[in-house]
């Protein structure tokens, strides 16, 4: 059961048809019965109840107005001394208790769970800024990306970026790994994690943690 801050009525919820949104600077991502809808943040306007986290400060006053809407940020508890960790970072590592967490999208996240506990993380930029760095030192750096072979030294130009870009990631997040699971999320999670034996990759993991939330906390 829920019971609406906004509502004295109470509403008994299918958990598995809850629409959950994902907000962030530029788009919304909004999941509901396995289905992911992709919107401007900036357009972003839902008439049914709905449960969402946002990185996009700006529709924070819009969305506490909204008699449909719940922000999960007021339901997260994680164990961590990190100091300014996105919301979207909250919710991943709140969906498991040991492992590494990357959410390879416009930036990279990384982040180390260990008995339940945040141990902390750190951010590099997404694989395409990678590529933008290089094109905007000069047009001659500009490549296409490409299937790398990151244990054999580059022959080419589109090579040498390709390798570089792609183990500068795998490198870092083996260091901190050890021994521990790794799960990939954000779009460019899948050819990340096939860089590492045994990883994991789920496309909507953030929906996942977002419902897990809503159902120890809220259903």
């Amino acid at each position: 059961m829920f019971k609406s801050e906004k509502s004295s009525k109470r509403v008994k919820m299918d958990c598995d048809k809850l629409r959950l949104v994902d907000i962030g600077n530029t788009h919304a991502k909004i999941y509901h019965k396995g289905r992911v809808e992709v919107v401007s943040s900036k357009d972003f306007d839902l008439k049914e109840e709905f449960f969402y986290i946002s990185v996009y400060h700006d529709i924070a006053q819009k969305l506490s107005e909204n008699n449909y809407a719940t922000n999960l940020a007021d339901f997260i508890e994680l164990k961590t001394t990190y100091k300014g960790l996105g919301v979207d970072r909250k919710v991943l590592c709140s969906y498991i208790d040991d492992g590494v967490i990357v959410d390879a999208g416009s930036a990279i996240t990384v982040d180390v769970m260990s008995g339940g506990y945040h141990e902390g993380g750190f951010i590099l930029p997404g694989v395409s800024a990678f590529f933008k760095a290089y094109e905007d030192i000069s047009p001659a750096l500009k490549v296409q990306r490409a299937k790398t072979d990151i244990s054999k030294l580059p022959k080419t130009t589109q090579e040498a970026i390709n390798y570089a870009t792609f183990k500068s990631v795998v490198l870092m997040v083996k260091d901190i790994s050890k021994d521990k699971k790794i799960y990939f999320c954000g779009g460019d999670g899948e050819e990340l994690s096939r860089y590492f034996e045994g990883s994991i990759y789920k496309k909507d993991l953030i929906f996942e943690a977002m419902k897990k939330i809503v159902r120890e906390k809220i259903c």
